[in-house]
């Protein structure tokens, strides 16, 4: 069999439980290697140095090798037992079964010592049934302080994207905040409602609400999950700032189920998305930028427009930082992912939606 050059090869992968299995072993394995030929060989394990050599070098590569074996079967459990509440049944079985196995390797090592007459060895049952019970004992301790390392990894990498997800709300709402507290935007929406004032009062008292409850639910929006409701709620009133400022050049459709109307999302998602469209895109009565925004299956979103990119001279093309923002929420959240699809044209994004229960912060 020929294998090309540029044929990469798969590594081989040895099973591991925790990020500190190798620690584990250096400290456990040697002491299991002490108390197993104490009580094969009693004082001849310490007193002969070639019992002490060689009974300990062939105790330590049968359960060094049998250690991966022990690993193979805990993650293969986890694996399959993987949520919090099966811990105990987890535990359980893992320590009958390697029970079991420590069972065999300690019969293995009197009963084979025994047969070929390693290092004068003569067999002893009570020695034998003694040293069945510290490998029970190990099982248990092992076991135990295996998912006590496991577990500990796992509180401080939820802490660790507990403290990510904090600040992925706080850059949220900064973003939001910037976006439409920014001089700019302040002075072409007071410009707006200065011209509505004259030429149409009710649509300037409308204007005026609409603005006052973007404002309020940008400055109160510290949840970290609103549902697609009341998100949609706040884009009506943001869309309409935007329209009367552009007229005919931005059209939002909503193609919304309304029984995913209770379904969770990172607050001003729906904002950012739309806010990173027409600040990427030119806009006119002519050559309108449309968006849509509809319900795909059950739990999905799509943002979908059509491609009229600003020409930026000088500046080299990136995600809007908004939009990295949601991805990085999305991830921390629920472990979906955020696609993004474009084509000459147009841009579809898709964006999920939460259930209560599928959030790792409470």
């Amino acid at each position: 069999m020929t294998v090309d050059a540029h044929t990469p090869l798969k590594r081989l992968t040895l099973p591991r439980y925790t990020r500190k299995d190798l620690w584990i072993f250096a400290g456990v394995v040697p002491l299991i290697v002490l108390v197993y030929n104490t009580l094969i060989f009693g004082n001849r394990f310490f007193t002969e140095g070639k019992v002490f050599l060689w009974a300990s070098l062939s105790t330590f590569l049968i359960l060094g090798s049998f250690w991966f074996i022990f690993t193979w079967i805990a993650v293969t459990l986890r694996n399959r037992f993987p949520k919090d509440g099966d811990l105990m049944k987890r535990m359980l079985i893992s320590i009958f079964l390697f029970i079991i196995i420590n069972a065999l390797i300690v019969t293995i090592l009197f009963w084979g010592y025994d047969y070929f007459h390693f290092l004068n060895y003569e067999l002893n049952q009570v020695r034998y049934q003694w040293t069945l019970l510290s490998a029970a004992i190990f099982n248990v301790f092992v076991t135990i302080l295996h998912e006590g390392v496991d577990s500990f990894d796992k509180w401080k990498k939820t802490m660790l994207e507990t403290q990510q997800l904090k600040k992925e709300y706080m850059q949220s709402r900064l973003l939001g905040l910037k976006s439409q507290m920014n001089p700019h935007f302040l002075f072409n929406s007071l410009n707006s409602l200065s011209s509505l004032i004259s030429e149409d009062t009710a649509t300037a008292e409308k204007f005026l609400d609409e603005m006052s409850k973007v404002y309020r639910y940008l400055l109160r929006s510290d949840d970290r999950l609103v549902t697609l409701g009341t998100e949609v709620q706040f884009l009506h009133s943001y869309y309409y700032l935007l329209k009367v400022r552009y007229g005919d050049g931005i059209n939002l459709s909503l193609q919304i189920k309304e029984e995913q109307f209770d379904l969770l999302m990172p607050p001003l998602t729906l904002q950012l998305l739309v806010e990173n469209t027409f600040t990427a895109n030119t806009m006119s009565k002519d050559s309108p930028l449309n968006i849509t925004i509809s319900s795909l299956g059950d739990q999905w979103l799509q943002i979908q427009h059509n491609l009229q990119p600003k020409i930026r001279i000088g500046m080299q093309e990136s995600e809007p930082a908004g939009l990295d923002n949601i991805i990085n929420k999305y991830r921390l959240l629920c472990r979906q992912t955020v696609t993004i699809r474009q084509t000459e044209k147009q841009r579809i994004i898709h964006i999920p939606l939460i259930e209560q229960e599928e959030t790792i912060v409470s």
